[in-house]
């Protein structure tokens, strides 16, 4: 075979793959923000005031419902439910689902937003368990050191 033949059948190969990875980019969205923000209902009303990377959504499905829609497209690193709600943690974004009415609320923030908002329920659970952060390591005699 000629060497142009292979050109020809790398540059096509090349093609098509940058089609697959454009669809599949467009059609998911890039992360779980962008997910939420195409499948669920925006709620500018129901935003964290002061937080404009804070964004809310609604749905008409219970929450256990939205999360495993969320999670079934976009694995959370942790994930933790309670009676207030859904708390998915993913890598930059925390995506929170909380029931309201006869459905659910969705807000999407930064992670670090949401440890501020959301502390006192999934500070232990994500790893934000206390003061010294990671680096602490005890406090007994000879522990950690």
């Amino acid at each position: 075979m000629k060497p142009k033949f292979w050109f020809v059948i790398a540059g096509l190969t090349a093609f098509l793959a940058l089609l697959i990875a454009m669809v599949m980019i467009f059609s998911t969205g890039t992360g779980p923000r962008a997910y939420v923000a195409k499948n669920y209902t925006r709620a500018v009303q129901l935003d964290k005031p002061g937080d404009d990377d804070n964004k809310a959504y609604t749905s008409k499905l219970e929450p256990s419902a939205v999360a495993d829609d969320i999670t079934d497209t976009w694995e959370p690193v942790s994930q933790y439910a309670e009676g207030s709600g859904i708390y998915l943690r993913y890598s930059d974004d925390a995506v929170i689902v909380q029931p309201r009415n006869r459905g659910s609320v969705i807000h999407v923030m930064e992670l670090d937003e949401a440890n501020n908002h959301y502390h006192h329920v999934v500070g232990g659970v994500w790893g934000w368990g206390g003061p010294h952060g990671q680096s602490f390591r005890g406090g007994g005699p000879g522990s950690g050191k």
